[in-house]
């Protein structure tokens, strides 16, 4: 048996004072901002296809924009839509949470450090 107070018998952590620490409520904070906001994008860039083809198709198949049906460019904007959603999120991941996520592993070392001597 361990007298680390952050394990249990079994030897698995007891996560509720490793979720208070302030670098991991940051982690936390920064993961569902990024994926709320990229997951929104992407539902309103999948609401407008549908919209799109469920209630004008007479629209996107008639009207052309540089020789090329509109319902064309719609498709074009899903596949590019989904792409930059991806990009955006690799980014944001390496600029935006990584930082976040590496001062909540150091945090969680200094605590596990502190408790063990």
């Amino acid at each position: 048996m361990t007298t680390d107070a952050s394990l249990t018998e079994s030897g698995a952590a007891i996560w509720s004072p490793i979720l208070a620490l302030p670098e991991f409520v940051e982690l936390r904070r920064r993961r569902r901002t990024v994926t709320a906001s990229l997951g929104a994008v992407a539902v309103g860039l999948f609401t407008s296809f549908l919209v799109g083809f469920a209630f004008f198709p007479e629209v996107l198949g008639r009207t052309a924009l540089l020789g090329i049906p509109l319902s064309l460019w719609v498709v074009f904007s899903q596949f590019a839509g989904t792409w930059l959603l991806v990009y955006a999120y690799f980014r944001l991941s390496r600029t935006y949470i990584q930082p976040a996520a590496d001062a909540a592993v150091l945090a969680i070392e200094l605590r596990h450090q502190e408790r063990a001597a």
